[in-house]
């Protein structure tokens, strides 16, 4: 089992559960996609979380890594990650923690894109700089295919023809990478 599908398990997103042991959500976010095992989190740490999941602290540290997460999960943590913190401090740790790069290098595109795109729609609209010129190289890539971030299957023929069957406006900053995004304000 991985640190995700026990979260899922125990009905709680990464957000609940740093709120209620007081980890910093980046540190749960870490857990959840992988980039740190379950083993190699501080003594203090496996504490609260085994006691707030009420389980065993062994069964804690002998999780398995999870690779990626579910996009749709992915996605609710960010949006809850960047609602926590604000969009100031939001893009300043994705930017430090390199969490575009890592996504992109290990084969999750789409998680790269996603947050990129994210990045620069909050810098559009709060009137800010585009951020970091090295990721110009990632801004002229995309899918393939319409990727739609309610569901980690479906996919569309195009943006045009999600638009029209949703009855949406996707965020022209995800519509440049092919995302299908309408909304990143509105999450449970």
């Amino acid at each position: 089992m991985t640190f995700e599908q026990l979260l899922i398990r125990h009905n709680i997103s990464g957000y609940s559960l740093s709120k209620a042991t007081r980890i910093p959500y980046m540190t749960i976010n870490d857990l959840i996609n992988g980039k740190t095992k379950a083993e190699n989190m501080s003594l203090k740490h496996a504490s609260l979380i085994s006691q707030c999941l009420d389980i065993d602290i062994k069964e804690l540290l002998n999780l398995d890594t999870a690779y990626l997460p579910k996009f749709r999960y992915f996605r609710n943590n960010i949006l809850n990650e960047l609602k926590f913190l604000g969009y100031e401090v939001f893009i300043k740790t994705i930017i430090k923690n390199k969490t575009i790069d890592y996504y992109y290098k290990n084969n999750g595109q789409e998680y790269a894109y996603y947050l990129l795109a994210l990045i620069d729609y909050l810098c559009r609209i709060n009137n800010l700089p585009r951020y970091c010129e090295r990721y110009n190289k990632l801004r002229k890539e995309r899918l393939e295919r319409a990727y739609y971030v309610g569901s980690d299957t479906v996919k569309f023929d195009s943006i045009d023809d999600a638009e029209k069957k949703l009855n949406i406006s996707v965020i022209p900053e995800f519509k440049r990478y092919n995302i299908i995004e309408e909304n990143v304000f509105n999450v449970a």
